[in-house]
């Protein structure tokens, strides 16, 4: 899947956003907020994938 992403500072930590979803993640590195927010749009999507089950 391919998205649209934004990293931005604030104070000590990184902050990443998906713009498509607006799931965030942070760390204390560029690299760790997108690693941290891979991991949550991982999550974001199974749990999506659960609740639209659930409906069938």
């Amino acid at each position: 899947m391919k998205t649209l992403i934004e990293v931005h500072r604030e104070g000590k930590f990184y902050v990443a956003i998906d713009l498509l979803t607006h799931v965030a993640d942070q760390g204390l590195t560029e690299e760790e907020a997108v690693h941290n927010l891979k991991k949550g749009l991982t999550e974001h999507l199974q749990l999506k994938r659960a609740l639209i089950s659930q409906k069938e």
